[in-house]
This record gives C-alpha cells, sequence and structure tokens, in this order.
C-alpha cells in the first residue's frame, strides 16, 4: 500500500469559524486518547515510510489553532517530513508573530481554507509574513454562493500575485457518501451550485492548456500545474472515501489513536 500523505487530526477544541459546509461535521465524532496517540507515533512514521508518503497534514474536525499547545507538539515530532497545515487561518491572522513559531517547530506550508475574495485582501499581512519567514502559502478556495458566479479562474489567480499566494486549490464542496441528513447537508444542497465548481474548472483547464504548465500529477488523481509562477490544481471531492489496496490519497491518524484509510469508516482501521 501506498499513500499520498499522513494526515494528523489535532484533538478537537472546538472551531472559531464553523463553517455552514464544514465536511467534519458530517463524518461524525471520535473521542480522544491523547495517550494512546503519543504511544502509537513511532508506528505511524514506520507505515507512513513504508507507505512512501512525501508530506504530513495537521488538520482536524475543529480548528487545529485553538488547540495550540498540541498542535505545535505534533509539528516537531513529525519535522522530519514535509509538513503542511490547514486552518481557516483566524488566529494566525490576528496572531501574526505564531507564523514564526509554526516555521520554528518544523512546518512548511500553510494551507487557509477559505470562501470568499475578501479574505485575500483580510489576510494580505498573513500571507506577507509566511513569505517572509520562507514557508509556502497556499489558498484553498471552496467554491459555494459565497464566491461571485462571475468570478473567473483568472481573477482568483490575479488574486493570488497581487498578495504573493504560492499555490492555489479549487475545491468543490460535496456531501461525503452514505452520512445521514443534517442541516449540513441541507446548506450544501441549498448554497452550491456544482455547475458553478464546473463551469470554473473547465475555464481553468482550458486556459491551463493554453497559458500553463504542467508539472505532475499526484498519485489520486489531481494535476498540479503552474500558471504564471502559481501552482494551481483542483480538488472534485472534500475528503478521502475510497480508496484500493495500491494507491490511497491518506493514512488518516485521529485523535483516539489509532491509524485509518477513511475518515467516515472505523472499518477502516489499520491498528
Amino acid at each position: 500500500m501506498r499513500a499520498a500523505n499522513l494526515t494528523i487530526s489535532i484533538p478537537y477544541e472546538g472551531c472559531d469559524k464553523n463553517c455552514d459546509y464544514c465536511v467534519s461535521k458530517m463524518t461524525g465524532s471520535i473521542e480522544t486518547n491523547t495517550d494512546l496517540m503519543l504511544r502509537n507515533i513511532n508506528k505511524v512514521k514506520t507505515l507512513a515510510r513504508a507507505a512512501q508518503v512525501t508530506n504530513v497534514l495537521f488538520t482536524g474536525k475543529g480548528e487545529p489553532c485553538l488547540n495550540w499547545e498540541e498542535l505545535v507538539d505534533f509539528i516537531a515530532k513529525f519535522k522530519d517530513f514535509p509538513c503542511e497545515l490547514q486552518t481557516n487561518g483566524i488566529i494566525l491572522n490576528n496572531n501574526i508573530n505564531l507564523v514564526d513559531t509554526l516555521q520554528f517547530y518544523g512546518l512548511d506550508v500553510v494551507a487557509l481554507s477559505i470562501d470568499k475574495l475578501e479574505q485575500f485582501s483580510e489576510y494580505s499581512k498573513l500571507f506577507k509574513r509566511i513569505q517572509d519567514v520562507g514557508m509556502t502559502s497556499r489558498v484553498t478556495l471552496n467554491i459555494t454562493n459565497m464566491i461571485p458566479e462571475i468570478t473567473t479562474f483568472q481573477d482568483v489567480v490575479l488574486l493570488c500575485i497581487a498578495y504573493g499566494v504560492d499555490q492555489l486549490l479549487l475545491r468543490n464542496i460535496v456531501i461525503p457518501n452514505n452520512v445521514p441528513k443534517s442541516k449540513y447537508t441541507k446548506w450544501i444542497r441549498e448554497y452550491t451550485n456544482p455547475a458553478q465548481y464546473d463551469k470554473m474548472v473547465a475555464l481553468m483547464n482550458e486556459e491551463l492548456r493554453k497559458n500553463g504548465k504542467f508539472l505532475r500529477s499526484t498519485a489520486f488523481g489531481m494535476s498540479i500545474w503552474d500558471y504564471k509562477g502559481i501552482s494551481v490544481t483542483n480538488s472534485d471531492y472534500c475528503i478521502q472515501e475510497n480508496s484500493n489496496d495500491v494507491d490511497i490519497r491518506s493514512l488518516i491518524f485521529q485523535e483516539d489513536g489509532h491509524l485509518y484509510t477513511n475518515w467516515n469508516s472505523k472499518a477502516s482501521r489499520l491498528f
């Protein structure tokens, strides 16, 4: 079994944004067992290396920066791997000096999940600080009705260039398979338009074919391109749901101390 990355779910300490489309609210909660997480770290590292993972992603059922001490502790424990943080950016934007701390403990990439174009300007100082300390910034733009339908791929790239963003990911917001109906699934049905994402990606692909430079493909089907100096790609799904025994998207180290290959299947537990 090979995996593209190792994802570590930082134990839940709440969220300071609580997006109505948040996938974590639809894949259930899990009881934290920090002692077991610490006990199993070396086993997780061994399996991650055997699976040829290329980076470690820190995320969570909530905002990982709210559990600051455990976040930086886990980053320090996995700093031998390229390390990436997935965050809504609120805490870092309000406490810019924390960027220096993340870099000190071994973080390499800050991936900011945003859903409004205005957040590019709101996070301008944060993007600059990430750049100044030598880390890489990525914007994951979640395509919902909060993004004006007239927005084009080129519009978003120009914002990345203007604010010093290194990488761009356009992400489709979908309901994971086999989840019960809830206020979150209702919100997605009412406030996302699949045609909007499809149109933006179609225009993106057309522009990339004309003026982009293909860089590489990932094991789970994403294509990475260089467009005007920005690394760009798109993701049709919010989470990993299905894998085969050759290539999977992620090994998932959850806060109960066990390692999984699927966010919403306890049966996917490896140990």
